[in-house]
């Protein structure tokens, strides 16, 4: 299952992405498409395209595997011109949703240290500030 959108047609398909009302598709029971009548797709996949400063974001199955993107990393390409496209792709059920493909638990470990450096912080502000009250 892949979201499966165009955000020239509908601006929830952008990002910030709002899958309310989104179309899912299985891709598994998608009709072959005619230039790739021997492929099954395979994986979910976002594209954004940049084509003269405007920026369309589309979103749905993805039929040839690519070990770059498969695992939820993109791939930046630049065209002639003011042409650019960013491929994302992924292999989890509904996993074309995000500003990012990447599983959101790698986004969350990346902010691990910054909290537990918040954390000692405030901790130790708080103690400093417990020594330096007054006695009655």
């Amino acid at each position: 299952m892949c979201y499966d959108c165009n955000s020239e047609y509908d601006r929830r398909c952008g990002d910030p992405f709002d899958p309310y009302s989104i179309g899912e598709v299985n891709c598994s029971k998608q009709e072959p498409r005619e230039h790739l009548k021997d492929k099954v797709p395979v994986l979910c996949r976002k594209t954004v395209q940049k084509v003269y400063g405007k920026v369309r974001i589309v979103r749905g199955c993805g039929y040839i595997r690519d070990n770059n993107t498969d695992d939820g990393a993109c791939l930046k390409r630049s065209g002639t011109h003011d042409v650019q496209a960013t491929y994302c792709a992924c292999t989890t059920d509904l996993c074309n949703h995000g500003t990012s493909v990447l599983n959101n638990n790698n986004y969350l470990l990346h902010l691990m240290p910054y909290t537990l450096a918040a954390l000692f912080i405030m901790f130790s502000c708080k103690r400093i500030n417990l020594h330096l009250q007054p006695t009655s």
